[in-house]
């Protein structure tokens, strides 16, 4: 019984954790209420797939939108909070500590430990809108596999633009001009993203861009949940999972040799576990070391 609900359960735990955290750090008890909310939320959605697995794609992608509407409008927009990864930069020069910091350590540092990439399938709000628009790019055929001087010489490349801006202008320094830096920032991301997508495939800019999961995924593959084969021997080779991957993970040959999956990459969406014909597959807590 407790296996069965251990990710609503994890998941509620988490994030009322890291809003006490907060809250204790910033003295203020609306961090623990926001976070206690978002944590609720996560919950019911993983509660409700249990026990209706026909709708778990409903689930995930609705709670998705709901948490990472809330981070972006409500914390990044409104609470100008900017949580991209340039703005650790801009508060290290600035000599300041925000949410991108904190963000950074709960949702890259931390969490990866306990459900890998998951924030990126659960509350990005990017990735909630390249997986709304990907629905409506033509299938490509051959799609842009994973490349780690890209991705790492992406990670470059932020550093190098947020140095650069912060001796002209630190938004970190000047609040005012922060809130236009936040919303600049995301549609360059977004529209990154769109483009890419339609000619390298689904969530091209998470796969082969994302500085966050380029250094989550170092930590991913200890986490204790992870796609794990259930019944490998019922598996007939159909390649659904394989297709139906936006991340491009060979989900195939892992259930075949009966390893869970153990990708930088997966972002734990169970699309895979969704399109499993003979449900050879589920997210399940293990080993980290498994």
């Amino acid at each position: 019984m407790l296996k069965k609900y251990a990710l609503p359960i994890t998941l509620l735990c988490v994030f009322t954790c890291v809003g006490l955290c907060v809250a204790y750090y910033r003295g203020q008890t609306k961090y623990f209420f926001m976070f206690a909310g978002m944590g609720s939320c996560a919950s019911t959605g993983e509660w409700l797939t249990i026990h209706f697995p026909k709708y778990k794609q409903v689930f995930r992608r609705t709670i998705h939108i709901i948490v990472s509407s809330f981070l972006f409008i409500g914390l990044s927009l409104y609470g100008n909070v900017n949580f991209e990864f340039s703005e650790i930069f801009f508060d290290l020069y600035a000599g300041v500590v925000t949410g991108a910091l904190i963000q950074f350590i709960f949702a890259r540092l931390i969490l990866p430990f306990i459900m890998g990439n998951a924030f990126c399938s659960r509350a990005c709000w990017n990735g909630a809108m390249f997986e709304y628009t990907d629905q409506f790019n033509p299938k490509v055929k051959k799609p842009k596999v994973r490349k780690e001087w890209i991705a790492f010489g992406y990670i470059g490349l932020l550093i190098l633009i947020s140095s650069v801006a912060s001796y002209i202008y630190n938004p970190a320094v000047f609040e005012g001009s922060k809130r236009y830096w936040i919303i600049g920032e995301n549609v360059v991301i977004m529209a990154i993203g769109i483009i890419v997508s339609r000619y390298w495939g689904t969530r091209a800019y998470c796969r082969t861009f994302c500085p966050f999961i380029s250094i989550s995924g170092i930590f991913a593959k200890y986490s204790i949940f992870k796609i794990t084969p259930t019944d490998y021997k019922s598996c007939n080779s159909c390649g659904l999972c394989n297709k139906a991957c936006p991340m491009l993970i060979d989900v195939r040959k892992a259930v075949r040799a009966n390893e869970r999956i153990k990708s930088k990459s997966c972002i734990l969406c169970e699309t895979c576990v969704t399109v499993c014909p003979k449900d050879c597959i589920n997210l399940s807590p293990g080993l980290p070391w498994t």
